[in-house]
């Protein structure tokens, strides 16, 4: 008996049941695309706290080593008589910043070794200014091996008393995502808002100090010591995200290198009444961006405290409670934050 082998009949997809497939598939990945986002932004920020935790505990064994916190740059003062509007402040001295100072307590012992403290950032070779460290960067922000400043120009600054701060020429330099607390805006010696930019004015932790006398040092006699931070550790910033608008990233004056201490802004913050928190990447913080706490987190703004602990703080927070937390000593009693 012959058996014959019939044509089997292969069904296809029709056109319609496929665009359904694809419809399906379509709105399967919209519903997961924002779960991976918020696991991927997650993994970012826990990332981002752990290097605040680095740099909190790298400035803390720089305290127990060298008897007090680094100081964030150095500048003298203005003379505390009144300027005449348009006079030019030539005061910063242009030596390596804070985070320069903490590299061998990051385990970078070879990059701390190529800079000299008494030296201006502008002596120092490329290899030294370029040279990123990990725990300088968020991941939400960016990724180190893209950014280093180019060659470029601080911008001439006046401040509101009409004093200028001259253009200066930077040299391209590696940048950071973290700066330390230099305070809140309480003015100084001079009475004037701007009085916290300059050596010995600072309210915080990391603060600017005036040169010793004489030749350069790498002393400085403005010293923020432990029990100098009456309000406590537990209640006192020590380090906190720098605001760096999207548009601006590693582009000068916004951005600057992190090593130079030519400029306030390049690795210290203050926050308070006057100065909130960014609410987010975009935000110019009514033309204060410079000066502000930021971070591209969603809804808040990590801080490593000076006793080494890592908090996030709502970027709602209000300028009254985060001025206190800037201020190491306003004897303040600091309620829910």
């Amino acid at each position: 008996m012959m058996i014959v082998d019939l044509p089997r009949k292969h069904r296809a997809f029709t056109l319609i049941e496929l665009l359904v497939v694809i419809a399906i598939i379509s709105l399967l990945i919209g519903l997961l695309l924002p779960a991976v986002q918020k696991v991927r932004e997650a993994a970012a920020r826990m990332s981002c706290g752990n290097n605040l935790k680095q740099l909190a505990l790298a400035t803390i064994q720089f305290h127990d080593q060298q008897g007090a916190f680094p100081p964030a740059r150095i500048a003298s003062r203005p003379p505390e008589v009144a300027l005449p509007p348009g006079t030019i402040l030539d005061l910063e001295t242009g030596q390596p910043t804070w985070v320069v100072r903490i590299l061998p307590y990051l385990e970078q012992t070879a990059l701390a070794q190529q800079w000299n403290l008494t030296q201006t950032y502008s002596q120092h070779p490329e290899a030294a200014r370029t040279t990123r460290v990990n725990a300088f960067y968020c991941p939400t922000r960016r990724n180190p091996q893209a950014n280093s400043t180019s060659f470029g120009n601080t911008g001439t600054v006046t401040l509101p008393c009409g004093c200028i701060l001259p253009a200066t020429p930077v040299l391209p330099g590696a940048c950071t995502d973290y700066a330390g607390n230099h305070g809140d805006l309480s003015p100084g010696t001079l009475g004037l808002s701007t009085d916290f930019y300059w050596g010995g004015n600072g309210t915080g932790v990391i603060i600017t100090s005036r040169p010793k006398p004489g030749v350069p040092s790498a002393d400085w006699p403005d010293r923020i010591r432990i029990d100098s931070i009456t309000d406590g550790t537990s209640n006192t910033l020590l380090i906190g995200e720098s605001h760096i608008r999207q548009s601006q990233l590693a582009k000068l004056p916004d951005d600057g290198p992190a090593y130079d201490g030519t400029r306030f802004h390049y690795s210290t913050r203050v926050g308070g009444l006057g100065l909130p928190l960014a609410t987010g990447p975009h935000d110019d913080v009514e033309g204060n961006s410079w000066y502000a706490f930021g971070s591209w987190h969603p809804g808040i703004c990590q801080f490593a405290f000076a006793d080494g602990r890592v908090a996030a703080l709502r970027n709602t927070i209000s300028t009254i409670t985060l001025g206190q937390l800037s201020h190491r000593a306003d004897g303040s009693t600091i309620g829910e934050y």
